[in-house]
Order: C-alpha cells, then structure tokens, then sequence
C-alpha cells in the first residue's frame, strides 16, 4: 500500500515532507495539491493507495466527496490540518486501519487524533483493531463487520470462539468461548488458522502457520503458487494464517517474488544448519545431493514450528505445513492522567489510554479516566492497600496478550504506581513503560506565580507505606533548606495531629509568618501564614506550597527572587 501526501498550499510543504519521512508510511509520493488538485487526486485515486491531505477539512471533503463509493474499495483518507494540530481520519477508519495510522502519526506530531467510528466513540475495540493487536487477519466472508459493529455500540456482548491454542485474551464488549462448545446463533468473532463453513463467522486468521519446501532448480514460479494453494486448502486450513515459507539459503531469490504476490517472508537455512536436524526423514534427493537429511519438515523444526502436515510431494516440489507457538504480545504502561482536569492529561497520556485494552487502578483516579475510555475499564482491586494486587493482576493479563494501563493521578512516578509497578514488571520480564503526567506540584505552582523556579521539594503525609517518624525526620531536614515545600496526601487518619507537627517543624526553621498556599482540586486557592494553618479545612484533594526563605507575596502570588536585576 503506497501514501500520497497532498498538501492544499505550498506553506504546508515542510510539513509534507516530515511526514513523508516516517518509515511506516513508506512508499511515500508527494503531491503539489495547490496545482490543478482534482486532476492530481484523480490520477492517485486507486483501493490501494492511503491519501493524506494537509490543509481544510473542508476542502478534504468537498475535492473528494465526488469520488467516493463504497468504503471498501474507496482509500483510506487522513485530513491533518493546516496549523497542525489535529490529525483526522475522513475515511477507513477500521476497513483500511486508518484508525491505528491516525494515531501513528498524531504520536510522532504529538498531534490531537480525532476518531469517530461508532466503535471508537464508545470505547470499544473493533473486531478488526482486535485483529491487528493479535497480529491477525480478518476475513468476513458473510459480510459480517458492520453488524457486529452495530451490536457493539448498542451494548451488546460479541462472542469470540477460538480453536486451541488461539486462547486470546479479555477485551471488554466481547466474551471469550471454546469452539468446543456450540457456535451461537448471533454473528460472532472465529479465531482460527482452520477452514469451517459457519455462516455467523467473522474469521480472525492468526499468522501462525508456516510451510517448508523444497523444489528443483528448474521450476515454474506460477505452478509452484499453484501447489502451494492447493496445498493448503486440501488440508483445510486458511491461507491468510501463513506467515512465512521456509527453504534452503540458495533458493529464497527464486522465491522473491512471492513476497509481493501473496505476502509473506521468505527465510532461508544453510546445508549446515540442517544436517544437524534429528529425525526420521525419506528425502533421498535431500540426502544425495545436498547430504542434508530432508528440506520440508527440517526447516520446520529448525524454525520451533509443531508439524501439522508432513512432507507432501507435487511435482518437483514438496511441503510441509507447521505451526508457530501462538504467543500474543502484551504490554504494561504506567500512565499519569494529571492532577484531575480534564484539560491537564497531556497527549502521550491520551494516547496511552487509546493504545490500551483495560484500564486499572484506584477507584478515585478511575473516575477521572475520559468518558469514552470507561468501558475499558477493569473494577478490580480499586481500593487503597491492594496496590500489589493490582499491578500483579495488569502483570497477568499483560502475559495474556493485553495492553494494559496502570494509572495514577499527576505523575505515576510521584506518590504513584511506578514503585511496585517497574519492579514487578522487571521481575516478570514483561514489556512496560512510563507514560508522564502533570504532577499537583507543577500545576499548583502554576495557579500562584513562579514559587519553584529556584528549586523545591516534595513531601507526602501518608503513613501509609512509611513511618511517622520517617516522615517527621525528612520534614525536620527539608525545613532546614531555604527551598519551598510541597505537601501532598493530607490524608484523614491523625491529621489534626500532624498538621501540628508540620506547622511546629517550619516554624522553628522558618518562622510563623511563613507563606503557606493552599489549593484546592477545583483550582481554588488561598494565601495564608504558616501560623494560620489549621487541619479542619485540609483534605486529601489538598496540596500545600509552603513558601521557602526566596519566596515572596506579591499581591496574590507567591513569586521567587532568584537573582535577577529588576
């Protein structure tokens, strides 16, 4: 599938050009779209092709609308507008995976996506994102999609049947079932790299399947695809899951062509890879002329492949059919949604939460989650002290196959889920990252001036994890520093009490007229000295900047004299 890129003026050419850069967006062709458009857009329009305008939305719309007919043949279509802030998906959003591609490029734009298929809007997976994440193909012979598609987004539960070993993992809107069990009579999702006649199936064809061959050095490239066909579905199972054809070194440049014909890769083994397969194997040809002891089965083996079909002979060719360990790829992210506001998440957190399956964490965050992300939420151990649970249960259905997110509000590296979280990850060996928010200290900072910009502390009030008297002694140090602190987790559990401290601790270093800021969740703040501060009016959406020996009033803001000549 090739990319035209159509910027509507010569201003956005830069642009263009950054974008026909990225690797997976390649072949790229480069269109001046501020010359003769309809003309140009008209020699580009194929199935084949993904055209990505800059500019109008309008313009988008108005040159392309006459071309449109049927969504699966029409091109996938992106819209990013001129100032570049958006990234739009205008046609293909599932059927050509624009959806996925829209949010490729808003990532490496560090552009807004905005995606409006009715299984997007709601949250949900479609069947074919659930495809691409599994590194499947989906094959709807019955033309099935659209109405599974309209079940989902009215709420109702889609199975999906698998055939060992194709256990796929939990995605929310659907229910896992054996294909042992009877079919249901409602349209449904089949995971499977087998050939079934089922008139309610939408067929997700993992690429699990791989074939080794060998043939003579004289062969015919159309019989040879001929055989291969006729091959496989003797045997009943579905070409899409064909991932890869093995054969010897020597003969993958006979098999190049393939690649392009039906899409897959072609790998090779050297004669000393293998004669060192053990096994029984009747390859005279194999054993006389290469002293190998066979090609088919052999490369298989050597590729960790379980035979399915052994070695089957056509006229001067042979294959065999095995199939690859099925083992869908999970991942663990650690997001920081940001202090609450909607407007506060930043795009990589966004983002974050687009990429993932479920969404898991404590019952306070969870409520901050988007709207349209609430159905992937998963409501398990949400409460305050089963941290542990949680980030073990994300581990297991990370090694299920899921994307799962961890979340905490601000940043999950600041009070958050990143400390048990990256050790168990690391511990478990599985793939995770840190996804950063915007952490209460930043954005209270932000509301009353410029009173971190020389430095700063953090501290937190809880217990919870650490003793009192830990706390008390890091307290009785920071205050001994001339920098500001900042004081979350003004939990509920002895507070008037260690209001008292804190207070009696500051004053000592720092005196009873210290400026103290109180902010509130909602953005409200208060200016008050450190003598005036009291714990009836605190909770735990409280964060306190208490002011350091730079720091100074300024009307209603807290400013810092950090040495310049004013």
């Amino acid at each position: 599938m090739k990319t035209v890129i159509f910027p509507f003026h010569k201003h956005y050419a830069l642009l263009a050009k950054n974008i026909a850069d990225f690797d997976f967006l390649q072949p790229v062709q480069f269109v001046e779209g501020w010359k003769n458009s309809q003309k140009n857009l008209q020699e580009k329009w194929e199935t084949d092709v993904i055209l990505i305008f800059i500019g109008s939305l309008g313009i988008a719309t108005r040159l392309t609308a006459p071309f449109l007919k049927n969504k699966l043949i029409d091109p996938g279509i992106i819209v990013i507008d001129g100032a570049a802030k958006f990234c739009i998906v205008v046609n293909g959003g599932h059927s050509r995976s624009m959806n996925t591609l829209c949010r490729l490029i808003a990532e490496q734009l560090q552009l807004i996506p905005v995606i409006t298929t009715g299984t997007d809007a709601c949250g949900y997976l479609s069947p074919e994102e659930i495809a691409e994440r599994l590194d499947c193909q989906i094959e709807d012979p019955h033309y099935l999609l659209k109405t599974i598609q309209s079940r989902l987004i009215e709420g109702e539960i889609i199975p999906i049947c698998f055939d060992e070993p194709f256990s796929p993992p939990y995605f929310p809107g659907y229910q896992i079932q054996s294909s042992h069990h009877q079919f249901p009579q409602e349209p449904f999702l089949y995971l499977t790299d087998r050939i079934f006649s089922s008139p309610k199936a939408v067929f997700v064809r993992p690429r699990s399947l791989v074939i080794g061959t060998g043939f003579r050095k004289q062969f015919s490239l159309d019989k040879f695809v001929d055989s291969y066909h006729d091959f496989i579905e003797k045997n009943k199972y579905s070409h899409l899951s064909v991932a890869e054809v093995l054969t010897l070194d020597r003969k993958v440049p006979s098999l190049l062509p393939l690649v392009q014909k039906i899409s897959i890769n072609i790998t090779g083994y050297s004669p000393d890879q293998l004669k060192n397969v053990s096994g029984e194997f009747y390859s005279p040809c194999a054993q006389k002329h290469l002293k190998i002891p066979g090609l088919s089965e052999p490369s298989l083996i050597i590729r960790g492949a379980e035979i399915l079909v052994g070695k089957t002979v056509y006229p001067d060719m042979t294959f065999a059919l095995g199939r690859l360990p099925w083992n869908p790829q999970g991942s663990l992210m650690f997001v920081g949604i940001g202090p609450g506001q909607p407007n506060l998440m930043t795009i990589q957190a966004i983002q974050a939460l687009e990429e993932s399956d479920l969404i898991i964490g404590y019952e306070t965050y969870l409520k901050m989650v988007p709207f349209r992300y609430q159905n992937r939420i998963l409501s398990i151990f949400t409460q305050m002290g089963e941290e542990i649970q949680r980030v073990k249960k994300a581990i297991e259905l990370v090694k299920k196959g899921n994307r799962v997110a961890v979340i905490s509000s601000g940043d999950s590296g600041v009070f958050g889920m990143t400390a048990p979280g990256v050790e168990l990850a690391i511990q478990e060996n599985i793939p995770w990252r840190i996804v950063p928010g915007i952490t209460a200290a930043i954005w209270g900072a932000s509301l009353i001036g410029s009173p971190l910009v020389n430095g700063f502390c953090v501290i937190s009030l809880s217990d919870y994890l650490i003793g009192w008297d830990n706390i008390i002694t890091n307290l009785q140090l920071l205050a001994q520093t001339e920098l500001p602190i900042v004081v979350y987790n003004l939990v509920k559990k002895d507070r008037s009490q260690k209001i008292e401290e804190l207070v009696d601790i500051v004053q000592q270093n720092r005196g009873l007229e210290t400026n103290v800021a109180i902010i509130k969740k909602d953005g409200t703040k208060e200016f008050i000295q450190l003598q005036q501060l009291v714990h009836s009016n605190l909770d735990m959406n409280t964060l306190l900047i208490i002011g350091g020996l730079r720091n100074k009033r300024l009307g209603k803001y807290l400013i810092t004299d950090r040495g310049y000549n004013l």
